[in-house]
C-alpha cells in the first residue's frame, strides 16, 4: 500500500512559485507551525547545539497555558502542527494529551524524534490516537557512523523501533513513517546498502549532508578525544555552500517552548525572534513589520546580511 504524506498538499502549496511570488501572495495565516514542546534532549549529538550544551537561551518545557493559547489561536484555521525544533518532543510529559487535542481540533500533527523513548507502549498510544506523521532522525548509515555523530550507540535499537512501528501499523494508513539521515564521509556504496536495508519499512527515506559549520568545538565541554572526532567530522563536511530560496518565512512560524516566536527553524539562540505570545497574537506576528522585512530580504536573496541566513546552505546530497 502506497501511503501519501498527510502534509503533502501543504508542502505543495509552500513550494508553489519563487520567493518573490510568495512575497506577493502571502496566506492570511501560517500554512503550518513548528512547535517546540521543549528544548531539552536526552542525546548529546555532535552536530547539535542542544546536545553539546552550547545553546545560550534558557532551557525548559512548554507550560499548559502557553500550549492552550496556541491551540486557541490555530483552531479556527485548523493549522497543521509539527512537533519539532531544538529538543526531544517525547520528553514532554503531556505529549500524547497535546497530540490528541490538536487532532480533535482539526490539526494534522507530525512529530520529529530520535526514537529513544518510542517503546512498544508508546507506539500503541500513537497508533490509538492516529498520529498523522512521524520522522525518525538519524545521522550516519551504520553503527559506526551513527555512533560517531550521535555520540551514542543506538543505531541497531533505533532500526528495530522503526521496524516495530511499521509492523504494528499493519494496514493502517497512519502514521506516515519518514526516516531522515545525513552523512559525512560515507561512500555511495555504503549509502546504497543502507537504503536497501530500510526502504521496505518506511514510507519516505531522505538522506542529506551533515552540517557542522555552526558548531565550535572550543565552546563545548567535550573531552579531547570527542573534540578530535568533532574536528575530524567537520573536516569531512561536504555541504554545498550555496544559499537556497528560503522555505521558512513565507509559509510558517516557529514557536519556542516559552512562547517566543522565531522566523527561522534553525534559530536555536533567538537571533531572529519576531514576537512573543505573551504580548502578541500569531496573526499579529505573521503580518508584523519584522516578518515582512525578513521576507523582503530573503526574497531578494540577501542572506549574507542576516547572521543565521548567511550560514544557511543546501545540504542535500549531490550525486
Amino acid at each position: 500500500m502506497k501511503r501519501i504524506n498527510p502534509f503533502k498538499s501543504i508542502y505543495d502549496a509552500c513550494n508553489k512559485g519563487n520567493s518573490m511570488e510568495k512575497l506577493n501572495s502571502l496566506p492570511p495565516f501560517p500554512r503550518y507551525i513548528d512547535l517546540e514542546l521543549t528544548n531539552l534532549c536526552n542525546f548529546q549529538c555532535l552536530m547539535c547545539p542542544t546536545g553539546l550544551g552550547t545553546v545560550k537561551r534558557q532551557k525548559g518545557v512548554m507550560n499548559h497555558n502557553t500550549y492552550k493559547n496556541i491551540l486557541d489561536q490555530i483552531t479556527h484555521y485548523k493549522t497543521p502542527v509539527r512537533l519539532i525544533r531544538w529538543g526531544e518532543p517525547f520528553l514532554h510529559p503531556r505529549l500524547i494529551e497535546y497530540v490528541t487535542e490538536l487532532k480533535h481540533h482539526g490539526s494534522i500533527v507530525h512529530i520529529n524524534t530520535n526514537g529513544s523513548m518510542l517503546d512498544e507502549k508508546m507506539i500503541d498510544k500513537l497508533l490509538e490516537i492516529k498520529l498523522d506523521s512521524i520522522k525518525f532522525s538519524f545521522q550516519g548509515i551504520d553503527t559506526i557512523s551513527y555512533s560517531e555523530t550521535r555520540n551514542i550507540d543506538f543505531f541497531d535499537e533505533l532500526i528495530s523501533r522503526v521496524k516495530l512501528l511499521y509492523a504494528k501499523r499493519g494496514n493502517s494508513i497512519l502514521p506516515y513513517i519518514h526516516l531522515s539521515t545525513t552523512t559525512t564521509y560515507e561512500t555511495a556504496k555504503q549509502i546504497e546498502l543502507f537504503k536497501k536495508s530500510i526502504k521496505d519499512y518506511v514510507d519516505l527515506l531522505s538522506i542529506g549532508k551533515t552540517l557542522f559549520n555552526h558548531i565550535d568545538p572550543d565552546e563545548t565541554t567535550l573531552d579531547d578525544n570527542k573534540k578530535s572526532l568533532l574536528l575530524y567530522l567537520k573536516s569531512k563536511d561536504t555541504v554545498l555552500r550555496k544559499h537556497v530560496e528560503c522555505p521558512e518565512v513565507f509559509d510558517k512560524l516557529s514557536i519556542n517552548w516559552d512562547g517566543t516566536v522565531s522566523a527561522c527553524c534553525f534559530d536555536y539562540d533567538n537571533k531572529m525572534l519576531v514576537g512573543d505570545l505573551k504580548t502578541n497574537t500569531l496573526k499579529e506576528i505573521w503580518i508584523s513589520k519584522k516578518m515582512m522585512t525578513y521576507r523582503k530580504m530573503l526574497a531578494e536573496m540577501r542572506h549574507d546580511e542576516l547572521p543565521l541566513c548567511s550560514g544557511c546552505y543546501d545540504y542535500t546530497i549531490n550525486d
